[in-house]
């Protein structure tokens, strides 16, 4: 059958173009001139096999079983190390029979899933017992449609990927997933071939003895704008977008769900000699450098001079991400269960963060409590396994920088995956003892979250609630709304009960749908509380990016440095200015009649003066369409300053908020230069005050008390508060053991009557 094997064949012959390694001119045309040769079908047929021969690395034969004997063809099997050569597969189909082919390999790092939280990276934890991460060099992937037609001959495309450079043994095997009359829920058609496979005693891969070129160390020269050294996210990619190193082949602290990796000035990425895009940025205060560089065998280095356009540390204003971990989700559960601090402070300061809370929680936490020390640390970025790293060929020197000491972590806990995680995730900051009296694993710990965050505040410690809009959308994006949730997830759930017996701090969020996030907080403001919020990204669970891609900025006098770093910017917090969102855009001296305390006083109703500094920044035109099922912007549903933008323009809207409804706006130009907002504001009651750019960035509020008296805003939101009680004891008062319930209870009642005193106080609706 020539013509549905010349389809095949040309389908293949483009594929191999399309990814950057055509066959020659003459071939193609040859192929090309076959359509109209007189000659049979036969003859044209094995002159279509002959022009082939050469590029086929390996011909696989499918039996009746659907079982696939691989071996080699005549190809030259020469790979170069840390880049992709692709070649073409011969696939002999004389049974005809249909299913999806893939290429499995015991040469490369597999995925396993893991619990239910993510798939990870499957290594063994020491190279002595089973030295898995030496062999596995090779990653084999078909590119292209995977389909079998039913043909008795066609062409496929495969790709393959070398750790190594010189020579080595493989082994290529194929697997064909064939749909069954009975489907099986529990083993899908790819799971029932490789089982049937198992069961023969027969080879079935093609062993292949590759030549393999090798690469060359490319030293990146990465420089502030001040010609400072400093750590940076850095992205290669080829012309198909393929990230290097290959994502398959990473170990810590290059991780294997990111498409960058973070680099000091002077370290190293290694590459073969190739065009590539690379791309540079550290945090949202930059902008992405781009630059395009063709690397031959000769190349040393690539220079790039990071492109910063806001720094607020230079107001006065420094960032943290106060939710970040080093264990569980999409972080290795092995080797080590997660990774160390000599890893989390390189994506720290890749991201330009001063302050990165990392937070043990139910994953890995044995393992990864001994890194709790109650102070902060700055270690140096160390590659944290060398015998595993040595045997992935990762041989590079870390190297210090200038900007390294600007960056801390300081480990402390989440209480998730702990008996009490049904009633909110709590954070705790700044412990100076992690575990709960009379307790020796997670399963002991209390059943409700008062007991926990009552000690947390035993230890001077600063707790609040996790990803707080989870769970607490109602379907509306009004702010307040006074719609009452379910309280079916995991966000900030018993808040509304710890916030009014004083024993919760703050919430975090900047990662989800504004009006989820902020409604619970804005009532508590609006009855009197004084409640925080911060920036967070809960690194790698809701948010793979990076840390920091939610963020908090505290005004400090001074830099947050030392062993009592967190302490210092947790005392900012709590008593002075600070504000939180994407760091897309910031609010500097955010101030009520010049003031900018937290706490301002009149004396009689009327008009203050509301100012600040706020910048931001977006490029001249939105971003073009994503291609379809991906998000626009990095942020799938939450906070990003492009949800921002006015229409087409480059403008963004600023609003002040009076008890969290709008009064005033103006519009910015988001161009990143800095400009200074003023709005007059009449205030007939005590308030709260704050500026927004919806989706962006939002300042912690300036409590302003009017002749004395103390805010009692809404006694709508006072009625929704203690309403909402009732709600969250109906949906997780069965999670509570039963010898917590009446303690439980009392504590629900203490709260509801406690919103109904601040509701008899509250003047207006």
């Amino acid at each position: 059958m020539f013509q549905p094997l010349l389809a095949s064949a040309t389908r293949a012959v483009e594929k191999l173009r399309d990814i950057g390694e055509p066959l020659p001119d003459e071939l193609i045309g040859q192929l090309a001139k076959l359509v109209d040769d007189a000659q049979s079908e036969a003859v044209k047929s094995a002159a279509v096999e002959e022009l082939l021969r050469p590029y086929v690395l390996v011909e696989a034969l499918i039996d009746e079983q659907g079982l696939t004997a691989a071996t080699p063809g005549a190809a030259v099997p020469r790979l170069v190390q840390h880049g992709w050569r692709s070649f073409l597969v011969r696939v002999v189909n004389p049974q005809r029979l249909l299913g999806d082919l893939s290429a499995p390999s015991n040469h490369v790092l597999g995925l396993v899933d893991h619990h239910s939280h993510a798939a990870r990276i499957a290594l063994a934890d020491t190279l002595t017992v089973v030295p898995r991460i030496e062999r596995s060099w090779l990653q084999v992937k078909l590119v292209g449609p995977t389909d079998v037609a039913g043909l008795d001959v066609e062409y496929k495309v495969i790709s393959l990927y070398s750790r190594d450079g010189g020579t080595r043994s493989g082994e290529l095997s194929f697997l064909l997933a064939v749909e069954e009359a009975t489907e099986s829920l529990t083993r899908p058609p790819s799971s029932k071939a490789w089982q049937r496979m198992g069961f023969e005693s027969r080879p079935y891969g093609a062993k292949i003895d590759f030549e393999c070129l090798p690469a060359r160390d490319i030293r990146f020269d990465l420089r502030e704008p001040d010609g400072s050294s400093t750590v940076a996210a850095v992205t290669v990619r080829d012309s198909q977008r393929r990230a290097y190193p290959s994502k398959a082949m990473r170990l810590a602290p290059d991780m294997f769900f990111h498409e960058h990796v973070y680099r000091a000035t002077g370290e190293v990425i290694a590459l073969p000699a190739g065009s590539y895009e690379i791309t540079a940025r550290r945090g949202p205060e930059y902008r992405e450098v781009r630059v395009e560089v063709s690397l031959s065998e000769d190349s040393e280095a690539v220079s790039i001079e990071l492109d910063r356009w806001a720094d607020p540390a230079a107001r006065g204003y420094y960032s943290g991400d106060p939710h970040i971990h080093a264990g569980g989700c999409s972080h290795y559960s092995v080797p080590s269960e997660g990774v160390t601090p000599e890893t989390m402070i390189r994506h720290v300061r890749g991201e330009g963060l001063w302050m990165g809370s990392v937070l043990t929680w139910g994953p890995c936490y044995y393992h990864q409590k001994q890194f709790f020390s109650g102070v902060s640390i700055s270690p140096r970025a160390e590659l944290e396994h060398p015998a595993m790293q040595l045997a992935q060929g990762m041989t590079w020197e870390p190297q210090d920088t200038d900007r390294d000491g600007q960056s801390v972590l300081r480990y402390d806990l989440e209480v998730s995956g702990f008996p009490s995680s049904h009633s909110g995730h709590v954070i705790l900051l700044g412990l100076t003892d992690q575990d709960y009296p009379g307790t020796s694993v997670i399963e002991d710990w209390p059943s409700w979250n008062l007991p926990v965050m009552r000690w947390g505040h035993e230890q001077n410690a600063l707790v609040g609630y996790a990803h707080c809009g989870l769970g607490l959308s109602v379907g509306t994006d009004e702010l307040p709304n006074y719609v009452i949730p379910g309280f079916q997830s995991i966000g900030s759930n018993e808040i509304i009960v710890d916030v009014p017996l004083g024993a919760a701090d703050f919430q975090c969020g900047a990662e989800f749908a504004p009006a989820a996030e902020l409604n619970i907080w804005y009532h508590l403001l609006n009855v009197g509380y004084r409640t925080l919020m911060l920036g967070e990204t809960d690194y790698p669970c809701i948010y793979d990016d990076g840390p920091g891609v939610g963020r908090t900025y505290v005004r400090l006098p001074e830099p947050p440095q030392g062993p009592q770093a967190l302490e210092a910017w947790l005392l900012g917090l709590k008593d002075g200015a600070s504000y939180f969102g994407d760091g897309r855009s910031h609010v500097y001296d955010f101030a009520v009649d010049g003031d900018v305390s937290r706490e301002h006083a009149v004396d009689a109703p009327g008009v203050v003066r509301v100012s600040a500094t706020v910048t931001a920044w977006l490029p001249e035109e939105p971003p073009a369409l994503p291609a379809a099922g991906q998000p626009v912007y990095s942020a799938p549903v939450g906070w990003h300053l492009e949800r921002s933008r006015i229409g087409r323009s480059r403008n963004v809207l600023v609003e002040v908020l009076v008890n969290g409804v709008p009064v005033g706006t103006q519009e910015l130009l988001a161009d990143g230069n800095e400009q200074a907002l003023d709005f007059s504001v009449e205030l007939e009651r005590s308030s709260w005050v704050a500026l927004r750019i919806l989706r962006s960035v939002h300042t912690q509020p300036i409590f302003v008390e009017v002749g004395g008296l103390p805010i009692r805003a809404s006694r709508r939101s006072a009625q929704w508060l203690h309403d909402s009680v009732d709600a969250l004891w109906k949906a997780k008062s069965g999670f509570i053991r039963e010898t917590e319930r009446p303690a439980a209870r009392d504590g629900y009642d203490a709260a509801q009557a406690t919103y109904r005193e601040r509701l008899a106080e509250c003047e207006v609706d």
